[in-house]
């Protein structure tokens, strides 16, 4: 018997790509729900009230707890979890629609990170397995602001869907710099939220570390000029993170 979905969709900002997102979710769940950030200034939300999606507007808290939320709100268990800005492939639809599921399992997919009309298929990139299908009686996002991950509460059976979920995440460098130093914020804000800091060798070396990592050890250089771009911003990323975490140290942030 076919397992019900309902799909959780995180989004600010996000009117370059929430149409084909909600477009391809309605063809596997009758029951999407889409986490708006209250902040978000752009049409996501028009876009979406014209998809038959339930819009619940969040005063953000970080990743997981717009995650958490969603999955709170749903009619069913079984929580496909996406990003605004990824959409399945018709393989992963075709499955979904005739998905059993057991109980003691979850679901890996593949996503195929874009830049501009680029598919990156190195840099640390791709292949890209994670977590977009699970249960939310026995997984749960942990507390992040940022690279959340789900808990389990008991043994689960991780299971690999074909096909793919493109993720169209920087429509140009400048979008990459955008996101990036959000990205950086929040990271540092975790660290002092957590009490935490980077181990002294990031902060000789991390930077430089990164770019090494990405652009040679993950062959980003197959990715021609893309996978330089990547590399650079990654190594600037890094260099902000912690620039960030200094400057809320020395305003005695907490």
């Amino acid at each position: 018997m076919y397992t019900p979905l309902s799909a959780v969709v995180i989004a600010k900002n996000e009117e370059r790509t929430i149409g084909k997102c909600l477009d391809a979710l309605r063809r596997v769940s009758d029951d999407i729900i889409l986490v708006l950030d209250t902040l978000s200034t752009d049409h996501t939300q028009g876009i979406a009230s014209q998809k038959q999606v339930r819009i619940m507007p969040f005063d953000w808290q970080g990743y997981s707890a717009g995650k958490n939320y969603g999955a709170s709100l749903a009619r069913h268990d079984w929580i496909l979890c996406l990003d605004a800005d990824e959409v399945l492939d018709e393989t992963l639809i075709s499955q979904l629609t005739s998905l059993q599921a057991a109980q003691n399992s979850y679901f890996l997919m593949n996503i195929q990170t874009w830049f501009g009309n680029v598919a990156v298929r190195h840099s640390g990139w791709y292949p890209d397995w994670n977590i977009r299908l699970y249960n939310r009686t026995t997984m749960q996002w942990s507390h992040d602001f940022v690279h959340e991950e789900l808990i389990a509460n008991q043994d689960l059976q991780p299971v690999k869907m074909r096909g793919k979920i493109n993720h169209f995440s920087f429509a140009n460098e400048a979008h990459m710099k955008e996101k990036y130093l959000y990205y950086a914020r929040l990271r540092a804000a975790e660290w002092v939220r957590s009490q935490s800091s980077p181990p002294w060798y990031k902060w000789f070396a991390g930077p430089a570390f990164r770019f090494f990592r990405t652009f040679i050890l993950k062959r980003g250089f197959l990715d021609g000029s893309t996978g330089y771009l990547i590399a650079k911003n990654e190594y600037i990323l890094k260099k902000n993170e912690l620039r960030f975490f200094r400057q809320l140290l020395a305003s005695g942030a907490h």
